[in-house]
């Protein structure tokens, strides 16, 4: 009792050290939050690509600007506006300051071809890329000195006008983030945007629009239900459509707490972003943000933040640039006091982690030395066990049939007893004799042998074989009968069901003590293993 107690004070105390071990480790290595390589992997693969895609952009630009110098003396006011249209949308949310140059562009062609419609949609494109850049005043004050005619002019433009105008108060109001303005600049921006829809045809566009204005008036699950629809029905190709609808999706889930589906939302919006070279963006600030405050993931962050706040360099605004600039030093400082920390650390944990080692090491090397006794221990029930069965199933069958033959027998007897007393009373004496005669015919020996033999090979159908593999080749048992044993075999059978005594074995079998004993003294030097013959018979069948 005493050895089985210290034995478990010494197992306790070995996994109370392999416990502290793993709980020591894992308070010294920060748990990366869950599908952490999906997004860095998607992320690295699109960041890798970067600089060819903005190759792709400049490539793209150069040949409007070459086709538009080569062919600038031949067109037409209409054509120069539409090529410049095409630059102006390149630049929108790649340079600022090109970007301004193209609609400043716009408009003056604009005024040379003396047409409302082209004269509201250029003076839109500049309201919308003024505030862009952070010039909300200078936005609405262009695009509110805009005459509009609703008679005359396109609904195409009369829509883009009011998305436009509407987009530029809700920046505003995100800018101002106060409980004053921000609220009335919100329902300017969604009057605006509802004015757009009489003119809208294109299904995605009127979603998007009833989800913004959905979103503003707070009504978060309605406003995703309409932004999911509005990206179903959307032109994957439109790149800066679909980057819109993937960050507001991701704002919208961050907003109703689904951290999970607003990262999944950033991670889809930034990569379209950077396939589309696009610098003006929402999506990389978004994400760093998102893994920051709510992932913890401090690396990771200041990656995005990093890339994010190199955009709006780029782009050249110093709105953007002041919002992440917010967000940068707190995020590279975090990075910085825990690489400290980690260095500080490092000498202490490695000295306590070397010691958890051994502990760990000499904790595993008992644990599989237990294991292995533990399995051979199994092993060992295990075949005991099959033989315990395979005993049982024996027994079991024998005694169903053995019971069922006595009580036939009983009955027999009876019925024998109360007619014999019958003919006894009535002095029918010869056939009472007759009687005798022929109970004695029903009950001899060998009918006896002949149901044993049924019953023994219907237990064991490959006995005959096993029992020939024990002995000599040329001593084999050769039956003519293969339902029927003979003398030698049924007395082995009986060793096999556990009868060992010779004198047990004559009395069942009707043979002298001296036979029982010559049979087997004869047969085991045929064996091929003389000294475990009966103990390999006894075995047969397990």
């Amino acid at each position: 009792m005493q050895e089985h107690r210290q034995k478990y004070v010494w197992d306790f105390w070995i996994i109370f050290f392999i416990i502290i071990s793993i709980f020591y480790m894992g308070c010294t290595s920060g748990k990366p939050f869950q599908y952490r390589e999906e997004v860095a992997k998607q992320m690295s693969l699109a960041l890798q690509q970067k600089d060819v895609y903005n190759q792709m952009k400049l490539n793209d630009i150069d040949s409007i600007r070459n086709f538009l110098n080569t062919n600038s003396n031949r067109m037409t006011c209409e054509e120069k506006f539409q090529v410049n249209v095409d630059l102006y949308n390149e630049f929108k949310l790649y340079s600022f300051d090109s970007a301004f140059h193209y609609a400043t562009q716009l408009c003056r062609i604009a005024n040379d071809i003396d047409s409302s419609a082209y004269r509201v949609d250029a003076r839109t494109r500049l309201g919308y890329i003024l505030a862009r850049g952070g010039f909300f005043k200078e936005a609405i004050d262009s695009l509110s000195s805009i005459r509009i005619d609703k008679e005359v002019l396109p609904a195409k433009v009369l829509s883009d006008y009011y998305i436009s105008f509407g987009r530029v108060y809700h920046d505003l109001a995100d800018y101002t983030k106060d409980n004053v303005f921000s609220s009335r600049y919100n329902q300017i921006g969604n009057e605006l945007l509802m004015e757009s829809l009489p003119y809208l045809s294109d299904s995605s566009t009127i979603y998007y629009v009833r989800g913004k204005v959905a979103l503003k008036e707070d009504k978060l699950a309605k406003s995703k239900q309409l932004y999911q629809r509005s990206l179903e029905l959307c032109d994957t190709t439109d790149t800066e459509t679909l980057s819109v609808l993937l960050s507001t999706m991701a704002y919208v889930n961050r907003k109703l707490e689904l951290n999970d589906e607003a990262i999944h939302y950033y991670v889809k919006a930034a990569v379209n972003d950077i396939r589309s070279a696009t610098k003006e963006s929402v999506s990389m600030r978004g994400l760093a943000t998102m893994l920051y405050y709510y992932k913890n993931d401090v690396n990771l962050a200041s990656e995005y933040i990093n890339e994010a706040f190199e955009d709006a360099t780029f782009y050249g605004t110093r709105h953007r640039i002041n919002v992440i600039g917010t967000l940068f030093p707190v995020f590279v400082g975090e990075k910085l006091g825990i690489e400290q920390v980690k260095r500080q650390t490092f000498q202490d944990s490695f000295i306590l982690s070397s010691v958890f080692a051994v502990v760990l090491i000499i904790a595993i090397i008992y644990i599989l030395m237990q294991m292995k006794h533990l399995r051979r221990s199994r092993q060992l029930l295990e075949k005991l066990n099959l033989k315990l069965s395979e005993a049982n199933r024996i027994k079991n069958s024998y005694i169903g049939h053995y019971l069922d033959a006595t009580f036939k027998l009983v009955n027999q007897l009876d019925n024998f007893v109360l007619v014999g007393q019958q003919k006894l009373d009535s002095k029918q004496y010869d056939s009472l004799s007759s009687m005798i005669h022929n109970l004695n015919s029903d009950f001899n020996r060998k009918s006896a042998f002949a149901d044993f033999d049924r019953t023994f090979l219907s237990l064991f159908p490959t006995f005959v074989e096993s029992f020939n593999s024990l002995l000599q080749p040329d001593d084999k048992f050769v039956l003519e009968n293969k339902g029927a044993l003979n003398s030698t075999l049924r007395i082995f059978a009986l060793i096999r069901l556990g009868i060992t005594e010779s004198e047990q074995i004559s009395e069942i079998l009707g043979y002298s003590v001296n036979t029982v004993y010559n049979y087997r003294v004869r047969t085991r030097n045929k064996a091929v293993d003389p000294a475990n013959f009966e103990k390999d018979v006894r075995k047969i069948g397990l």
